[in-house]
């Protein structure tokens, strides 16, 4: 009897053991999926490594006010050139907004009017003012090297890039009783064209033609029709009507058109290939004492995104906008700022900011810093 009752116990010990080591399938394969493998953790560490960390602008750069002209432009996405004067002359510095660092691109003795980059970065604009009517006008490369120069005799001076042709400027040059002369330089070719077209400012379309608000000097009006010139056969297309402002960019022509006399405009988009009408932006303008006031814009030409200032409907406050000519997309970036000039990096992320582009504009995290401390 406790022989039998010894087996059964024995029996019953074995079916316990082998029910308790029985887990279902379906429990097994949630534990797997609760409890990842070595193979998928050793992956995730990778991949976190892999990603990039946020980079942080280090903006430290002191300058005393009385010698600090502006920020003239990008050198690239993380670069500004900022021009500085002393007793010597002028001086251009560049200055990397993340490590800090700072270094001399051109040392000119005569005092450095203006700056600019064309529009893929690769050659620089400067104007030095020798006398009061004459410019230098001087061309750098990205080392600051001189590629070309030549002087022309002018009391003002206006230019303008053109955006398909990185190496072709339209220069006007004022003398003193505003009567003007027009020129083309060519660094590439080492030319220069006198007199292309009779109209002081003009914006580029293409090699061949440029844009302009023709304005009647006679009869001063609020606004003036826009036109299309042909540079080979010196013939002129009207474009479009009531136009108060024209600026272009290598696939958009763009213009600010005024709707009303409260100041009710639209922005409107044109292609420039065949100046058809892509998209249009209502707006508001503030009026001055005989014309309108233009809020300041820029198109981020990897996004296609048109940013502009924004007067409200009280018109004492702005915003700056973004729109987009491809969805007619609008959004507000900042509340409550000044209209003051800008200028997009060339990635789109950021923007020089200010009278003399002495702040920056953190598009992505919709921030104002001070790019220079004056002191």
């Amino acid at each position: 009897m406790l022989m039998r009752l010894t087996k059964l116990f024995s029996i019953m010990l074995l079916i316990q053991l082998f029910l308790s080591g029985c887990i279902p399938s379906h429990q097994q394969e949630n534990n797997q999926e609760q409890q990842p493998s070595r193979e998928r953790i050793i992956q995730e560490e990778k991949e976190s490594e892999n990603q990039p960390e946020e980079k942080k602008m280090n903006l430290q750069l002191d300058i005393k006010e009385e010698l600090f002209h502006s920020v003239a432009d990008w050198l690239d996405d993380e670069t500004v050139l900022y021009i500085v004067n002393n007793a010597e002359g002028s001086e251009v510095h560049t200055y990397n907004l993340y490590t800090g660092d700072t270094k001399l691109f051109y040392k000119s003795e005569d005092p450095i009017v203006q700056m600019k980059a064309n529009e893929d970065n690769s050659l620089f604009f400067v104007q030095t003012s020798p006398s009061s009517y004459e410019a230098e006008l001087l061309f750098l490369n990205r080392e600051g090297d001189i590629q070309y120069q030549t002087e022309i005799e002018s009391y003002e001076l206006s230019f303008t890039w053109n955006q398909v042709n990185p190496d072709q400027l339209f220069v006007t040059s004022f003398n003193e009783d505003w009567s003007y002369s027009t020129k083309i330089i060519d660094v590439h070719n080492d030319l220069i064209m006198e007199n292309p077209v009779d109209i002081p400012f003009i914006q580029w379309i293409n090699n061949n033609h440029v844009s302009y608000i023709k304005w009647d000097q006679e009869e001063p009006s609020l606004t003036a029709p826009l036109y299309m010139y042909n540079l080979k056969d010196h013939t002129e297309t009207l474009l479009s009507e009531q136009v108060v402002a024209n600026t272009n960019f290598p696939n958009l022509i763009t213009t600010i058109e005024l709707i009303d006399e409260n100041g009710t405009a639209v922005v409107r988009f044109y292609d420039s290939d065949n100046q058809e009408k892509l998209a249009e932006m209502s707006t508001r303008l503030v009026a001055l004492y005989s014309d309108w006031s233009i809020p300041y814009h820029d198109l981020d030409k990897e996004e296609n995104l048109f940013y502009i200032f924004e007067v409200n409907e009280e018109k004492n406050d702005f915003t700056l906008v973004s729109f987009s000519p491809d969805t007619t997309e609008k959004k507000v970036i900042f509340e409550s700022i000044e209209n003051f000039q800008m200028k997009l990096s060339p990635n789109g992320e950021f923007a020089l900011y200010g009278p003399r582009f002495e702040k920056i504009l953190d598009l992505n995290n919709q921030s104002v810093e001070e790019l220079i401390t004056l002191n």
